[in-house]
């Protein structure tokens, strides 16, 4: 199969999944390696053309929006190092993270906390400060080690807490503003299960104890439903036991 080519001159509309974001790029790349993707920044560099770089389309709000070069990460997507010892992980910026946390269960390996949704690039996530709960957990960007980047005339700079810091910190959610996110490492940990609970509770009873919810457990969120004095609270443990999966419907 001839594979598709690293850009497309053609005008068409992109909507994010939400369709509350749209724009018309003037031309849209894919590219596969990391010299193609940095061709098409010093283009665009040449030509006084901005660039903007679009993940899975997750975010509700404009930062995707381009009426210049869109690039897509699709076809930047492999995990080009796992070093099992350390769990030091590190990937093409655009694989989805559904696919890496796939790719690291086979190895006996988990990224630390993840987001409700999947489906989202790692550069994406990362970029848009994408969280789960937890307030001894950090956010994805926490468990990043190191990046490299496309700066804005097409050079590779490589950061970490030792190289470049100054520019590591705001670069691991920088929504695009200091380059297009190339590699990253990532830090992971050796798998590990959870024990959830999911259960109606009254709303006022979950104010009232809302510290002691989310200091007793590893993760816990709730939601309220509107309208009512009601909220459905989720808590997420780690444990030992053995996984025990049961329908939502069984009593």
């Amino acid at each position: 199969m001839t594979p598709a080519p690293a850009s497309s001159t053609t005008r068409k509309r992109w909507r994010n999944w939400a369709g509350n974001q749209e724009c018309t790029p003037a031309s849209v790349h894919h590219p596969a390696s990391e010299d193609e993707l940095a061709s098409v920044v010093k283009e665009a560099a040449s030509a006084g053309e901005r660039v903007k770089v679009v993940g899975a389309g997750h975010s509700f709000t404009g930062a995707a929006l381009t009426t210049g070069r869109q690039v897509h990460l699709d076809r930047y997507d492999r995990i080009l190092d796992v070093d099992r010892a350390t769990g030091l992980v590190t990937v093409q910026a655009g694989i989805a993270l559904r696919r890496l946390n796939d790719e690291l269960a086979a190895r006996g390996l988990a990224l630390e906390n993840l987001g409700d949704i999947a489906y989202q690039s790692v550069a994406g996530a990362l970029s848009t400060s994408t969280h789960g709960t937890g307030a001894r957990i950090g956010t994805l960007s926490t468990q990043i080690r190191g990046l490299r980047l496309v700066t804005g005339d097409g050079s590779l700079v490589d950061c970490s807490a030792d190289e470049e810091p100054a520019l590591f910190g705001p670069a691991r959610v920088g929504v695009g503003a200091l380059g297009v996110i190339s590699t990253v490492a990532l830090q992971a940990l050796p798998a590990f299960r959870l024990s959830a609970v999911e259960e109606p509770l009254r709303l006022d009873r979950v104010l009232d104890a809302l510290d002691d919810h989310v200091d007793g457990h590893d993760h816990f969120e709730f939601f309220w439903v509107p309208h009512t004095g009601w909220a459905l609270t989720k808590t997420n443990d780690r444990t030992d036991e053995p996984l025990a999966p049961r329908s939502r419907w069984q009593g």
